[in-house]
């Protein structure tokens, strides 16, 4: 899948290294990351959440799945997956981390493109020549194409300055 998602730009990585070991990495991690299932639909709301945490998701002993957080009237909803793994290297962590849409940014994006495509049929089959409906359809699915790419490329620079801050502070 993340051939598919690099096929359409919907996918970018990451490798960092820090000095800092990993042990102490996953610790600091911990603290800004709520613990929470990884399909990240659960009963509790991202807006409940206490505010000292910015990531929800799971952190294992040397890998991690999380997402940003959404804060209350957030209007930045297309928040990317990251999912990693850290290593140790001669006393310094090596994190490499893959960002890529959520399930359901995709589903939403992939229902959008099929109601642009009725749209589109619907239109050719009907005889009409007003394709002013298609249009509309088909700039809102590129809309959120962007929205979607512009989502991964800025977490990817958040979460590459989070990951230095946390190595950095004392």
């Amino acid at each position: 899948m993340n051939s598919f998602f690099k096929s359409i730009g919907l996918y970018n990585s990451l490798n960092l290294d820090l000095n800092i070991n990993s042990a102490e990495l996953i610790q600091r991690l911990w603290k800004v990351t709520y613990k929470t299932n990884t399909t990240f639909i659960s009963l509790e709301k991202d807006s409940s959440i206490p505010t000292r945490f910015e990531y929800r998701g799971i952190i294992d002993a040397n890998s991690f799945t999380i997402k940003r957080r959404a804060r209350l009237f957030d209007m930045n909803r297309s928040n990317p997956l990251f999912q990693g793994t850290i290593s140790d290297k001669n006393g310094q962590s090596s994190v490499f981390v893959e960002f890529f849409p959520s399930g359901f940014q995709i589903f939403n994006w992939m229902m959008i493109l099929c109601f642009c495509f009725v749209a589109i049929f619907v239109n050719i089959l009907g005889g009409q020549k007003n394709f002013v409906f298609a249009g509309i359809a088909l700039v809102i699915a590129v809309t959120q194409y962007f929205i979607l790419k512009r989502g991964i490329s800025k977490g990817k620079y958040e979460f590459e300055r989070e990951l230095i801050y946390i190595a950095q502070k004392p």
